[in-house]
């Protein structure tokens, strides 16, 4: 019989140090020895190591993944209208906005690409988003892909945006995000307007730079993504296989090379399968996003996201508390 008397987290950013603690605590007296506080070496690395993991000729590390969409648009000079789904973070939305543009949101049965200055593909939970299939002719492509790291490869959008949140399937140790790209005048762009123009009087930009000690961190994370995608799929794998049996659930999409940021069941019993989890120590996430008054969710992705429920799946999970979560989802629809 499986018996877990503490509290499985949905995310525990303290298993992940410990067990990486005498990497990440070399690096972090390392840079704090050096000095090297803001845009230094371990930037710079960092954002090497990035572009040939994604595969692309740049990259430029970024303060968070709004910043990395707000800067794309800027870069890309995109006015008016932008195209985004309704099923995504506010974040999307909220970037949109900041840049002075006007968010055209669809829902999950349609798809508007037509008659918009820009298009925002979300790939949200590492699946993702197949634009290709549609001609947007001269439309710049700004990818959010800050829930899709390792999913995408050798992209051929003007722009994909990443997040290194510490809940991220690779995370810093506080905000960070950046973006890669294979156009030069993006690259040049971003990479100085993340520092304000300093060197020159063309444009105001802002404070969006990376951190040199989070960069740090990163790289020391950034030999072991590696293991925490097959990790992060492997306990996916152990999730399909224990519910799959189940009516009441629908599972997520498997899809051909996505990464397992979440793995999100649904169920018309939501909200109680929440509550009888927690009482149970399993700690789950809802999954909903809420936008603004302004801008309100859309049938279809509210209804969807007030069905979904997100599973732990952190790589630094043990077996035993992967199946206890299986084994208690299963009691709930066996009472």
């Amino acid at each position: 019989m499986l018996c877990v008397e503490k509290m499985i987290k949905f995310w525990d950013p303290v298993r992940q140090y410990q067990k990486y603690k005498t990497e990440l605590d070399d690096v972090w007296f390392s840079v704090m020895n050096r000095g090297d506080l803001i845009l230094r070496e371990d930037v710079e690395k960092f954002e090497k190591n990035l572009a040939e993991f994604v595969g692309t000729k740049y990259a430029v590390g970024l303060s968070s993944g709004t910043d990395a969409i707000y800067l794309s648009l800027k870069a890309l000079g995109v006015k008016g209208s932008v195209a985004l789904p309704s099923y995504t973070f506010k974040a999307t939305c909220g970037a949109v906005i900041n840049a002075g543009c006007k968010p055209v949101i669809y829902d999950l049965d349609r798809i508007i690409y037509e008659g918009v200055s820009a298009f925002i593909p979300v790939h949200i939970a590492g699946e993702v988003y197949n634009f290709g299939k549609y001609d947007y002719g001269p439309v710049p492509i700004i990818e959010d892909a800050c829930q899709a790291l390792g999913a995408i490869k050798n992209p051929t959008s003007d722009v994909q945006c990443w997040s290194f949140y510490p809940a991220k399937i690779l995370g810093a140790a506080g905000d960070a995000g950046a973006i890669t790209t294979n156009r030069e005048d993006v690259y040049e762009y971003i990479k100085e307007a993340r520092n304000h123009f300093k060197m020159d009087n063309k444009d105001f930009g802002g404070n969006h730079r990376m951190d040199n000690l989070q960069a740090a961190l990163l790289n020391v994370k950034f030999k072991y993504l590696p293991h925490f995608l097959a990790k992060r799929k492997e306990i996916a794998d152990k999730y399909f296989s224990g519910l799959s049996r189940i009516k009441e659930i629908t599972l997520p999409n498997f899809q051909e090379g996505r990464v397992w940021q979440d793995w999100i069941l649904r169920t018309e019993k939501r909200d109680e399968l929440y509550e009888y989890l927690k009482e149970n120590n399993v700690e789950t996430q809802k999954n909903e996003y809420p936008f603004s008054p302004e801008y309100p969710k859309l049938p279809l992705a509210a209804k969807y996201e007030a069905e979904t429920l997100r599973l732990p799946i952190q790589p630094e999970h043990a077996d035993q508390e992967i199946d206890f979560v299986i084994r208690k989802i299963k009691d709930f629809f066996q009472k």
